[in-house]
Order: structure tokens, then C-alpha cells, then sequence
């Protein structure tokens, strides 16, 4: 059964919401428990008791403690969680990047893109597990894509970083990777010439750099100059439901 939190401090739209929720999980055939918090301190208490869910809708502005906030005390403890955050994301671009957003929804709420979004949420959480194959040491290794936080590039040889502070390495074009990855169904930023890196670890970001966790240290990475916009093009689609490479 699939945990849902709906966080949000209007009432009415929280109903309406839950019971969209509700009236596209039985279409889908999905099993599915609801819970409704009017503010993100509610919410947090629930998650410190124990509870967990695997797709929290979250309004971003809420008087108590807003929707960033919560979600930055809930990525604390839960990596895997999804995020639909309920506003609109521009002007919170950047501080967003720190709680990892799967998806965005404003007010009024649009029922065709809650449908695709919600559908998309789902099929991310109940995925399999999607690996990448190499040669390392003469042996042909299959890894998690999940574990992987970003790949660099040495004079024709890749190296693997891994999230639990590992490395491999092969032989390859670091370009043939990306096309390899490209249909993933994991998001992979090519932020310079020598880094591919994995979206769900950017813990945040600007213009000319980025930062990711590894191992629980905290790695800053340029984004060379020349792939500025399309790197911010790419999160902005991502944020919007649309595919990262048009």
C-alpha cells in the first residue's frame, strides 16, 4: 500500500485534492492511505513518531512551518521520499534544489497534469531497480543507478563515485554514457565536459557550480560556463513534468 501525505493549510483544497487522490489511485488499480495536515509542523511530527510515506503533496508558503522547511527536515531522515510541491517554483528555484522536488502544481489545480503527475510519482516509487553495466579489473560488473552519484572523465577513462564513498573505473567516452542513460529513467545532468552527475544527490546549486552528498560529505562541482543554461533549462523541465532531453 502506497503512504500518502497531503500538506497544505486550505482546507478545501486538501479535500479535493485527497479525493482525486483517491479517485485516480482506484482507477489505476492502487491501493492507497491518506493523510490530510493542515500545517508542515503537523506533518513533521507525524513522519518523528514513525510514519512514512512515499509521495507527500506539500504547499511550498504555509504560516507555521512552510513546505520548504518541513522538507528540509524530511530529507534529514528520507532520501527516497517524492515531493510535489503545491506553488509556483520559479522564485524558489534554488532553494528547492536542497529537497530534491519530483514535480510542481499551482492553484488552481489543473486535473489532467495532477493525473500525469500522480501516475508518474507511482511508477517512480514501484520501479525496478535499473543498473548500469561496465569492465572493471577484467570483470563485467551491473550497479545500481540509485548508488551512483556521478561519473567523471580522465583522458578516455570514466570513473564511478559511488553514494557510499566507492569507485570503478572503464574505459569509454563519457558521451556514450550519457546516451546510454538517456532513457534511464534516472535524471543525469551533464554539467561539464567531465561530469555526468545524478540528480537525486544535487543537494543544491547556482549558476557555476553544484553541490552533492557522498558518503555523507558535502562535494562541489563546476558547471562549466558553456552548459550554464542548459543545465537550468533541463532542472526547469524536469520541475515541469517534461523530459530532461527534448
Amino acid at each position: 500500500m502506497l503512504k500518502i501525505a497531503i500538506c497544505d493549510d486550505d482546507l478545501g483544497f486538501t479535500g479535493n485534492l485527497e479525493n482525486l487522490v483517491l479517485e485516480e489511485s482506484q482507477s489505476m488499480g492502487i491501493r492507497v492511505n491518506t493523510d490530510v495536515f493542515s500545517d508542515g509542523k503537523t506533518l513533521l511530527k507525524s513522519i518523528q513518531s514513525g510514519e512514512r510515506y512515499g509521495l507527500i503533496f506539500i504547499d511550498i508558503e504555509m504560516e507555521q512551518v512552510d513546505g520548504i522547511s518541513a522538507a528540509r527536515k524530511i530529507r534529514e531522515t528520507d532520501r527516497s521520499v517524492l515531493f510535489i510541491y503545491i506553488s509556483g517554483y520559479d522564485k524558489y528555484l534554488k532553494e528547492l534544489f536542497e529537497v530534491e522536488p519530483f514535480r510542481f502544481l499551482s492553484k488552481p489545480l489543473d486535473k489532467e497534469k495532477f493525473r500525469r503527475y500522480f501516475k508518474e510519482a507511482c511508477q517512480r516509487i514501484g520501479e525496478t531497480e535499473v543498473f548500469f553495466q561496465f569492465t572493471f579489473n577484467r570483470e563485467l560488473r551491473k550497479v545500481p543507478l540509485k548508488d551512483v552519484v556521478y561519473f567523471e572523465s580522465r583522458n578516455r577513462v570514466v570513473h564511478i563515485f559511488f553514494g557510499d564513498g566507492s569507485t570503478a573505473y572503464f574505459y569509454s567516452k563519457l558521451s556514450d554514457v550519457e546516451k546510454e542513460l538517456a532513457d534511464s529513467r534516472r535524471y543525469f545532468l551533464r554539467i561539464h565536459q567531465s561530469f555526468l552527475v545524478n540528480y537525486d544527490y544535487i543537494i543544491k546549486m547556482n549558476f557555476y557550480n553544484l553541490t552533492i552528498r557522498m558518503n555523507g560529505k558535502e562535494i562541489n562541482l563546476k558547471i562549466s560556463e558553456d552548459r550554464q543554461r542548459e543545465v537550468r533549462r533541463q532542472i526547469c523541465a524536469m520541475a515541469a513534468g517534461k523530459a530532461v532531453i527534448e
